[in-house]
């Protein structure tokens, strides 16, 4: 896989700044500044994950990112704004702290998603749970690791971002009638 490309990040970023800088200079000074900020996260956040022998992959896949533990890669959806290719990446990254998949692994995640392919408890309100359960780990751990790392989060928009996919997970887990 190839390696993360800084300097070209910052040239789309400041391509983009250079076209819509004339209708709007001061909110595209600010988007510039947001994604120049942003990819230099990514790219930290890269570092660290290669470090941890996992790559990270930068598609257009449908979903806003994926961690294979299988495949020991984490999957980006790059057709959205930097910083939010930041924030998924650092909840992506939350997921391989977690380590549920792992041996030893904390039981309170066990029949989360390491359950996914067990049919007995596949569609169980206690695997959607411990799913959900995992899901806001991996997004306290995610900002954690951006501290670590000395990465600028805007507070508001990630607790944004965070709330947008929470509420999809809750939707998730109360989709079946066994909840009752």
């Amino acid at each position: 896989m190839r390696a993360f490309q800084l300097e070209t990040w910052e040239a789309r970023a400041r391509e983009r700044y250079r076209r819509s800088s004339s209708k709007d200079p001061e909110r595209s000074r600010a988007r510039l500044i947001v994604d120049l900020t942003s990819a230099r996260g990514i790219a930290s956040v890269v570092e660290w994950a290669g470090g941890r022998g996992v790559s990270v992959a930068f598609t257009n896949r449908r979903d806003a990112g994926i961690f294979s533990p299988d495949e020991k890669t984490i999957y980006i959806n790059s057709t959205q704004t930097f910083e939010r290719q930041l924030f998924v990446l650092l909840h992506e990254c939350g997921h391989l702290l977690v380590g549920s998949e792992k041996p030893g692994a904390h039981h309170r995640f066990k029949l989360g998603y390491p359950s996914s392919d067990d049919p007995s408890l596949k569609d169980k309100f206690i695997h959607r749970c411990a799913v959900l359960e995992e899901e806001f780990e991996a997004w306290h751990r995610g900002h954690r690791l951006a501290k670590k790392l000395g990465i600028e989060v805007d507070e508001s928009r990630w607790a944004e971002l965070k709330a947008s996919f929470i509420k999809s997970y809750i939707k998730w887990t109360m989709k079946h009638d066994d909840y009752w």
